[in-house]
């Protein structure tokens, strides 16, 4: 819980539901927070109240993000300012960064661990500088004082000042090299593995191509490579290829100008240029058509692209990652991937090792997923024994880490109202008629508990594939199941998606 020494976040959006769902997330992590509507009441807060960082959203009523951020810069120079913004637009991006902001964040914040992230790597920049500011003026009046006595002295000063700069450079950079790599927890042989790899390839620059099953956390393992190469201090983008629209691939990649198509009311910027000197992740790339891979290609190749119903050749410098849960190398002798995109990606394959392959690490996984939940409720965690903890590595865990961290929320709000308890059902792929067989020997199943069998089955292999029924990895596949006849399942069992 934050106390006086936290550090104190103001939150500025006109979005009130958005704004508490940051404040509340930062508290939880022990930041003090405090909010403000609009540009005015914001600073007038800076002026009123210590504060240690500003989230600042850019189109608000009255003063913009921008009337402020130059405000805030003219009074407080050293206070750290994150734009956190719905709008993509390149010119406010140069705009905010040029003006002094520290970081830029897209809306929406598909994950606030990014956020946090941003939080505390601007807390910790703001941190040093300060330290290294106040070391300067220590030094730069030793200086004044000594030179009007000895000039031996003042020679010997300029000396210590030059070392400290030094030294001071040494530990910024050591900061960001022995900084774990976040989110990845595990010290089994293979995430030792992966994690020598992630170190050895981060720094080249050299595009990467990751390969895991569904949930085993590849988008964490492209962020760590990316937070720990050369291009750190720009922006990670992120394309998810599963989710968009088969008509639209090449207006989110390259963006469109104004009447390109139906729909297009105004110019968008594409995700490329976007990434432009930053990284690229493009997750779940083999769900890319055929079609357009040829005009992704290009770009790998020779860093040019044209917008949508545009003739100006646009240029790029851009670090690709790509992730994907199937064999590309057979979508390639299948004629469904071109094999030389195919070996511009996969400059340096990483493999991302599934949940049972390191069980070993399940107990740490699952400690931390479990704090994590019992955090955002708010909730005293109960300690996992060693019963739970032989219940969790006997299970297949075919939705991998995310399937987990799921678990482990679902125990978290369970053990607010008794013993902690883990309702893994039916590991995906088992029949009903295996269900039979794992009961008592002189149980006779109902019909419809074989029924809620089948439903709770259907639903752990949907969930485990991200509700994707075809394609390898499919909610079809993991059942051994025609598609079709899985969507007549589906139907008839009236399943949804949460959400949906």
């Amino acid at each position: 819980m934050p106390d006086a020494r936290s550090p104190r976040i103001l939150v500025v959006d006109d979005n009130r539901q958005l704004r508490k769902l940051f404040a509340l997330y930062l508290e939880s992590e022990g930041f003090a927070i405090g909010e403000a509507d609009d540009g005015k009441t914001a600073l007038e807060y800076c002026n009123r109240e210590r504060c240690d960082l500003v989230l600042l959203d850019l189109r608000m009523p009255g003063l913009s993000g921008h009337e402020v951020l130059a405000r805030l810069r003219a009074d407080a120079p050293d206070l750290p300012v994150i734009v956190v913004s719905g709008t993509g637009d390149v010119g406010d991006v140069i705009a905010a960064l040029r003006a002094g902001a520290t970081d830029y964040l897209l809306k929406p914040v598909e994950d606030l661990a990014i956020l946090l992230h941003a939080v505390r790597r601007a807390l910790e920049r703001s941190d040093l500088l300060q330290e290294n500011r106040r070391h300067r003026e220590h030094l730069e009046q030793e200086v004044r004082e000594r030179t009007a006595e000895l000039t031996a002295a003042n020679r010997e000063l300029q000396e210590l000042r030059r070392r400290l700069e030094q030294e001071n450079e040494y530990l910024r950079e050591e900061v960001g090299a022995v900084s774990p790599v976040s989110g990845m927890i595990g010290d089994s042989a293979v995430m030792r593995r992966l994690l020598r790899e992630i170190d050895l390839v981060a720094p080249t620059g050299a595009n990467v191509l990751i390969s895991g099953e569904s949930g085993t956390g590849k988008e964490l393992v492209a962020r760590a490579i990316h937070e720990r190469g050369p291009r750190r201090e720009r922006p990670l983008i992120k394309v998810n290829c599963a989710s968009i629209p088969r008509e639209l691939f090449e207006s989110e990649f390259f963006g469109h100008i104004r009447g390109s198509f139906t729909g297009a009311v105004r110019d968008r910027v594409g995700r490329f240029q976007l990434a432009d000197r930053g990284t690229l992740f493009l997750d779940e790339v083999g769900e890319i058509p055929l079609e357009l891979q040829g005009k992704l290609l290009r770009v790998l190749q020779e860093g040019e692209f044209e917008r949508v119903g545009e003739d100006h050749t646009r240029r790029v410098e851009v670090r690709i990652i790509a992730a994907t849960n199937r064999d590309l190398m057979h979508e390639v002798e299948q004629g469904r991937f071109r094999r030389d995109l195919y070996f511009r990606l996969n400059v340096y394959p990483v493999a991302v090792p599934a949940l049972r392959d390191h069980l070993e690490d399940l107990p740490a996984l699952a400690e931390h997923f479990l704090g994590q939940s019992c955090r955002r409720l708010g909730a005293e965690p109960q300690p996992l024994r060693r019963k739970h903890i032989a219940q969790l590595q006997a299970y297949a865990w075919p939705g991998n880490v995310r399937e987990l961290q799921n678990t482990m929320e679902r125990a978290a709000i369970v053990s607010q109202c008794g013993e902690m308890s883990f309702d893994l059902g039916v590991p995906a792929g088992a029949t009903a008629a295996a269900a039979r067989e794992s009961a008592a020997a002189d149980e006779v199943l109902t019909e419809a508990q074989l029924r809620g069998f089948e439903r709770e089955n259907t639903l752990r292999a949907l969930n485990a594939a991200d509700w994707r029924i075809t394609g390898e990895g499919g909610a079809a596949e993991l059942l051994d199941l025609p598609p079709s006849t899985l969507a007549s399942r589906i139907k008839a069992l009236g399943l949804k998606r949460d959400g949906a």
